[in-house]
């Protein structure tokens, strides 16, 4: 299982890690490889007044600390900005902005109607992660955040107006943009209905184990289409009449993204839904990324784990410490034995619990994690995690 729900537990696997067999968390952000999938995400929610911060909490957490550390930050933004090979699945905690305009938004609005106002005002999602959407445009995009079942299906051949999140600047990159929104933290489940008896169906999709499109004629269930589309969506004709396929690769004129968010795990709530990759022959193991790891190198010196963020460079100016990393990598990683394939070397990192009330250990300092500290060895890069962590 790959997941990414960050909380500050998780800090001490800022790069990914396991936490605990067969469980891998993705980190911050990062991009792995299982089965020829190539698997990318971001963690966190993202509120305005920390995005442009540093990673600068750290034990003992206070009560605004505990909070702030799993928000989204500009550097995970520019990491992820220098991606350029295809992505099969993004994964991420917040829903991209304006998603909603692409799925059945009046039905979302009568289900969680406090989302309404947010949806009007264009404040729901991260604005960060539209522009990334267009930006590596993967083939399916899934999210979490709202405790409620969504789909989507963006087209990438059709003009999109991306509103910059600063109004009076629109950015060059996504490392350059700064926004004044307030995003919401996770909703309280209890505060908002998850399902209306007696809502209008007309027009409205019927939620089935597949996915169906709708038409003002009729509904088709084409292959492999994991997206709801409403009557009045706009720009997907073309979609909507006909079969889809499957193979279409992700970056090319003619792609889309099919978005899907579900719902709290609870009883009587969608919150799973099976999907089919047949086109995921490789080893069923899990691997590092060689762009990845070629730009966690290379994008390493700007990492701050203090309350400022050191300046980001442009996209341009880092061309040539991509490259440079990139061979690097090439050089001394993918030339070992044991090449890319993400070593199964979960460790417990804190000791259990002492039934005899006998402390050990100060729990005001962090515990050094064996995973981040292999992986830092591993790309030749310092730990600035917990260096200095307390060892079981």
């Amino acid at each position: 299982m790959i997941f990414l729900k960050f909380s500050f537990i998780f800090f001490n696997r800022y790069y990914g890690g396991w936490v605990c067999e067969n469980v891998y968390y993705l980190g911050c952000s990062g991009v792995v490889n299982f089965g020829g999938l190539r698997i990318g995400g971001l963690s966190g929610i993202y509120k305005q007044r920390d995005y442009g911060l540093g990673h600068f909490e750290t034990f003992p957490y206070t009560n605004d600390t505990i909070r702030s550390i799993y928000h989204v930050r500009r550097y995970e933004m520019f990491k992820l900005n220098m991606i350029r090979q295809p992505i099969d699945i993004f994964l991420s905690h917040d829903w991209p902005e304006n998603i909603t305009r692409f799925g059945d938004e009046k039905r979302l609005k009568r289900i969680k109607q406090g989302l309404a106002p947010d949806i009007e005002r264009v404040r729901l999602g991260n604005p960060y992660c539209e522009m990334l959407l267009y930006k590596i445009k993967p083939r399916y995009w899934f999210a979490a955040h709202l405790h409620v079942k969504f789909a989507a299906l963006i087209p990438h051949d059709v003009p999109q107006t991306v509103t910059a999140p600063n109004p009076d600047e629109i950015p060059i990159s996504l490392d350059e943009a700064v926004t004044d929104q307030n995003e919401i933290d996770d909703p309280d489940p209890d505060e908002l209905p998850s399902f209306i008896d007696d809502i209008d169906t007309t027009n409205v999709v019927i939620e089935t184990d597949e996915i169906q499109i709708v038409d003002s004629e009729e509904t088709q269930i084409t292959n492999d289409i994991t997206a709801e589309l409403p009557l009045d969506l706009e720009n997907l004709d073309e979609f909507v009449n006909s079969s889809i396929p499957s193979s279409t690769p992700s970056n090319t004129q003619g792609s889309y993204t099919r978005f899907l968010s579900l719902d709290k795990c609870l009883p009587g709530r969608e919150f799973l839904q099976i999907l089919d990759f047949p086109e995921a022959n490789g080893p069923l193991e899990l691997s590092y990324d060689e762009e990845w790891l070629a730009i966690t190198k290379a994008t390493h010196q700007f990492f701050s784990v203090t309350y400022k963020q050191a300046p980001l460079p442009t996209e341009s100016q880092m061309q040539d410490p991509l490259d440079n990393s990139q061979e690097w990598v090439r050089n001394n990683i993918l030339q070992k034995d044991s090449g890319l394939l993400i070593p199964k070397n979960f460790l417990p990192t804190a000791p259990a619990h002492n039934a005899s009330n006998q402390q050990e250990y100060n729990l005001n300092i962090p515990f050094l994690n064996p995973q981040t500290v292999a992986f830092t060895q591993m790309l030749e890069i310092e730990n600035m995690i917990n260096p200095d962590g307390q060892r079981v």
